[in-house]
């Protein structure tokens, strides 16, 4: 039976460990069990945080606007609204070219549903609106 050993030269392996903890540190490695997340947003721009109510004026328009989409009287409708914070303006522009630019815009994601159909629209907190030809 043949036993093969290995034998290192410390001149080879003391100075491979030093670039190696020099990279790690440098590079920013981290051998941590945590993750962390970094934001895409530019530091320059802070994030708005979107209003909660919906106000009563745009409630209206949007009942009225899906019980002509939907053909369901407006006292037969339920509307839930989730505030979102969407990127920029092309979220209102369905079909057109539109820059790709952030700029953020207080909104909600309002989801109008009745007799078994739904409606999914995208307002912004001026008022506008617009219902999303991608939601089902």
């Amino acid at each position: 039976m043949m036993k093969y050993t290995l034998k290192y030269s410390v001149g080879g392996i003391v100075p491979l460990l030093i670039l190696t903890g020099l990279m790690s540190g440098v590079a920013g490695f981290n051998f941590s069990n945590t993750a962390t997340a970094e934001s895409i947003v530019p530091p320059s721009t802070s994030i708005p945080k979107p209003s909660s109510p919906l106000p009563k004026n745009i409630v209206k328009r949007l009942l009225k606007d899906a019980s002509k989409r939907l053909g369901v009287p407006v006292r037969q409708l339920k509307l839930f609204a989730k505030p979102k914070i969407f990127p920029n303006y092309c979220v209102f522009n369905f079909g057109k070219i539109c820059p790709r630019i952030y700029k953020p815009i207080k909104g909600w994601v309002v989801v109008v549903r009745g007799r078994g159909k739904s409606i999914t629209y995208h307002v912004a907190k001026n008022g506008k609106f617009v219902a999303d030809p991608k939601a089902k």
